[in-house]
């Protein structure tokens, strides 16, 4: 037999421990007690660095353009006896082009430079329903008319709130003029800020040429194209915004039985479903109504809980949903 020393000391670098082949350092002790980790895959490699890239601002899609319509011409029409009128500048305001798109979308034009006025009006509920964008040309033009002076085509400034403060009495009278239903809220110089003041909905763009002695000065009209001319107290049937807008401004948008309009809702039936079924819902599933095939459908008023005025068959016409009129209820008599 070997002789084993009967103690041991602590391991150490300097004091290794002694072993019946001699003695193992503590590198080797340390390799020993780890796990065998050969059934390990490979480490993956590390990551590429990826440097940063400057990435710009997404701009807004191009609005989608659309014809000159009638109704722009007469907007137009409409825009150069008020500033005749209201604004003692003497012009004339051509349509040149129209679109459809947000207020996002129609503030962002060459209009809005140094020097511009964004004019905002209101509809009856409180809400930023259309905006002039007024040129610098055409801003000093009505300043420079209003002091007494001639329109020069001088380089374009920044405003000073004196100038801004005019250009408010001056174009007060215009939002009348373009709807009977719109008011005079504010004047903006910044477009950024003005954006922030409308709302989401869809409207319609109208770049004007605004001719004033022999220089041509642009502009722009975007008006909303949502329900925003309804008064918020007025009850149904309340008036409909192209009856509002085509009336000239004294005249009552609410002339005459075509000035009208109420908002209806088609109530084919309601259904009761398990919630345990509508989680398993999935495309292809078919609710049974409950209800014979040819169950009229109800037309309703003030809403899916309102009045029935009147029923009426299901179909389509062309690629779109119809309904045919039945029977009327007491209340279309």
């Amino acid at each position: 037999m070997l002789d084993m020393p009967t103690t041991f000391e602590p391991i150490t670098p300097d004091r290794p421990l002694p072993t019946s082949r001699g003695v193992l350092s503590a590198a080797e002790i340390e390799a020993l007690l780890r796990p065998n980790l050969d059934d390990m895959p490979e480490p993956e490699p590390e990551p590429e660095q990826v440097e940063d890239v400057q990435v710009c601002d997404l701009a807004l899609p191009p609005a989608q353009p659309t014809d000159v319509t009638d109704e722009a011409r007469r907007m137009a029409s409409r825009l150069s006896l008020a500033l005749r009128d209201g604004c003692g500048l003497k012009a004339a305001a051509l349509a040149r082009a129209s679109a459809r798109g947000s207020f996002d979308q129609g503030l962002q034009t060459d209009c809005a430079g140094t020097g511009s006025a964004i004019a905002c009006f209101t509809a009856p509920g409180g809400e930023i329903a259309a905006m002039l964008v007024i040129s610098a040309p055409l801003a000093n033009a009505l300043i420079e008319t209003a002091c007494g002076g001639h329109p020069s085509q001088q380089k374009a400034r920044m405003l000073t709130p004196m100038d801004a403060a005019l250009l408010e009495g001056l174009v007060r009278p215009l939002g009348a003029a373009l709807a009977s239903s719109l008011k005079f809220s504010r004047i903006e110089t910044d477009p950024e800020f003005a954006s922030a003041l409308a709302g989401p909905g869809q409207t319609t763009i109208l770049d004007l040429d605004v001719r004033v002695n022999d220089a041509k000065m642009p502009a722009r009209l975007i008006m909303a194209e949502d329900d925003l001319f309804d008064g918020a107290s007025e009850p149904a049937p309340v008036r409909s915004r192209q009856m509002a807008l085509s009336a000239p401004a004294g005249v009552p948008a609410a002339a005459g039985a075509g000035a009208m309009t109420a908002v209806l809702t088609a109530r084919i039936a309601s259904l009761s479903v398990p919630l345990s079924r509508l989680a398993d819902l999935k495309p292809g599933s078919t609710l049974l109504l409950g209800l014979p095939s040819d169950q009229p459908v109800e037309l309703l008023t003030g809403g899916r809980d309102g009045a029935v005025v009147a029923e009426g068959q299901i179909g389509r016409k062309g690629n779109r949903m119809a309904l045919r009129i039945s029977r009327r209820t007491a209340l279309l008599r």
